[in-house]
């Protein structure tokens, strides 16, 4: 009797039959070049507190870690005993990992795939715990792709302001720098120069002081 009423109480596990979501519920063409758009799903998985385990720039791939996931995001398939059919609980050390991926789409556009695979230890009744993928239900997925949505639109190149003035605040200084030079000898108008005696007889300018004197006779 005790062996009959072991094999009642003993489970069975039917995995999931939930389908993957279908690609349009994990991508999205962000308004963005490449380079912009990495940097809005960099930021999303920051806010979200992701872990990073890998990024490849050149590829366009993120892969991050999240925290335990619930019911609510995946399907571990059904666990049926003496008690019922109930879906299985995704265990304490359950994990949801996240595959980014970011491709260009033209010059100012880019695509943003997201892929959820979730990851849980399941107890059966009388059996050895057993790892079991479970399959998502596309609800994590589709709430980052939400957010590099609204995150695109806050995410622009640094603005660098412009070292030039304008040109009648340029004219204006150089002018009050013009009023504020001191006079300098070259400013000062020409005078005449006070000539000793003694040189007065030397052509100064081009003119000169002494009579026209007859030129003496030829040898």
């Amino acid at each position: 009797m005790g062996v009959i009423a072991a094999l009642f109480a003993a489970g069975c596990f039917y995995p999931p039959v939930t389908q993957p979501p279908p690609e349009e519920r994990q991508e999205v063409v962000i308004a963005l070049p490449y380079d912009l758009a990495w940097d809005a799903v960099t930021a999303v998985i920051s806010q979200n507190k992701l872990h990073v385990q890998a990024q490849d720039m050149t590829n366009g791939i993120i892969e991050a870690v999240g925290p335990r996931f619930t019911l609510h995001d995946a399907d571990c398939g059904q666990i049926k005993s003496i008690a019922g059919t109930y879906a299985a609980e995704p265990e304490a050390n359950s994990s949801s990992v996240y595959n980014f991926l970011v491709r260009p789409r033209g010059p100012e556009a880019s695509i943003v795939k997201v892929r959820g695979t979730f990851n849980s230890s399941v107890k059966v009744p009388l059996h050895p715990a057993t790892d079991v993928d479970c399959v998502s239900n596309g609800i994590q997925e589709s709430d980052l792709l939400r957010e590099v949505l609204a995150q695109a639109k806050k995410t622009h190149r640094p603005v660098f302001a412009s070292s030039q003035r304008p040109a009648a605040q340029s004219s204006a200084s150089a002018t009050v720098r013009n009023q504020s030079r001191a006079a300098s000898s070259i400013d000062k108008p020409a005078t005449q120069l006070d000539i000793p005696p003694t040189m007065r007889g030397f052509s100064l300018g081009g003119r000169s002081s002494l009579p026209n004197l007859p030129a003496p006779p030829p040898n």
